[in-house]
């Protein structure tokens, strides 16, 4: 059973048509999210329904951090150059903590993935436009479900690339 939906994408380095396909595949999720580097400009109206952060590859426009909510959870978006995510994530994780996030959405990387550090849940949805060599170009969708949350990575044509889930996680106190 789910009980919430999200769905998040990054790093569409000016590809509209992978901006498109994303919002047309997840309209019905509860929150539409892009992590930065969309290379688009604020007021594009590709950004209009979606709760977008600025990346390093961004004019200026919109904001850094982002905090939402989804299921009761509170969820930090960046695009994660900030915090030097292609390092780590132990800035990202102090950040998330002095902010109260359960959940953390990032880019910049390029690749997908999905980890809980000290009960906060990091999800990086990967790269729509220019994965690396070998990784499929994708998106991710994230699940709250009964027991705890399932991330799911989707390719640009759809199909499944991974997924994970995580049963036990739930809102720290």
């Amino acid at each position: 059973m789910t009980n919430w939906r999200i769905a998040v994408m990054s790093d569409s380095h000016g590809d509209t048509e992978t901006v498109r396909h994303f919002l047309d595949r997840q309209s019905d999720s509860e929150q539409l999210i892009h992590c930065g580097d969309s290379e688009l400009p604020a007021e594009d109206p590709l950004l209009e329904t979606l709760a977008a952060v600025k990346g390093n590859c961004d004019p200026d426009g919109l904001p850094e951090y982002r905090m939402l909510e989804a299921g009761g959870y509170r969820v930090l978006v960046t695009h994660g150059h900030l915090d030097r995510v292609k390092t780590g994530l132990l800035p990202l994780r102090y950040r998330a903590e002095e902010a109260g996030a359960n959940i953390v959405l990032f880019g910049h990387t390029h690749l997908y993935g999905a980890e809980v550090h000290d009960g906060i849940l990091f999800v990086n949805p990967g790269s729509t436009h220019r994965p690396p060599p070998g990784r499929p170009a994708t998106y991710a969708v994230i699940e709250g479900r009964a027991k705890g949350v399932a991330v799911r990575f989707v390719q640009t044509d759809s199909s499944e690339a991974d997924s994970a889930d995580f049963p036990d996680f739930q809102k720290r106190r």
